[in-house]
C-alpha cells in the first residue's frame, strides 16, 4: 500500500470510510478529478483511446458473456435486479443465442429431414436471386 494511503487511514483512528475511493483527507474523490489526473492518462500511458470510466463496467459484462459464462452469473456480477435488464443489455452478446432459438423453432417443425440439416439450412442466409446477363448489379455497403 502507498504511504499516503496508510497515513489517511491512520488519521481516521481505523474507521474505514463509506467509499471505497478516498482522497489524501479520507473524503469522498471527486470524479472528475480522479479522470482527469488518475484515468484519463493510465488510457494514453497504456495506448488506449479515450473511453468513459463507465465502459469499463460494460467490457466487463461484454467479457463475461463472450467467454460462456451465464446470464445469471453476469446479472449477479453487475448488481442488476432482474435477469430481464441483463439480456436487455447485452442479450446479443450471448454466444449461440440465435443458434438456440433456430434450434427451437426447428423442434417445432414436422419434418422427415435431420434436424442437423435442417438448423443449417435455416440458419444460413439464402442466397441471392440469379441476376439476368448484362443487367447492373447494385450492392449496398454499409460503413
Amino acid at each position: 500500500m502507498p504511504p499516503e494511503f496508510i497515513g489517511t487511514i491512520l488519521r481516521l483512528n481505523g474507521e474505514m470510510p463509506a467509499w471505497v475511493f478516498i482522497n489524501e483527507a479520507g473524503r469522498q474523490l471527486e470524479h472528475n478529478n480522479f479522470r482527469r489526473r488518475v484515468f484519463e492518462p493510465l488510457l494514453t500511458k497504456a495506448g488506449l483511446r479515450r473511453i468513459r470510466f463507465h465502459d469499463l463496467r460494460h467490457t466487463f459484462a461484454s467479457l463475461l458473456l463472450q467467454q460462456g459464462e451465464s446470464p445469471q452469473y453476469v446479472k449477479e456480477q453487475m448488481g442488476h435486479h432482474s435477469i430481464q435488464v441483463t439480456v436487455d443489455i447485452y442479450g446479443h452478446l450471448i454466444p449461440g443465442a440465435n443458434r438456440k432459438a433456430v434450434d427451437r423453432l426447428d423442434d417445432r417443425i414436422p419434418s422427415k429431414t435431420p434436424k442437423s440439416a435442417r438448423s443449417k439450412t435455416l440458419a444460413q442466409p439464402a442466397a441471392p436471386p440469379a441476376q439476368p446477363a448484362g443487367s447492373l448489379r447494385v450492392a449496398a455497403v454499409r460503413k
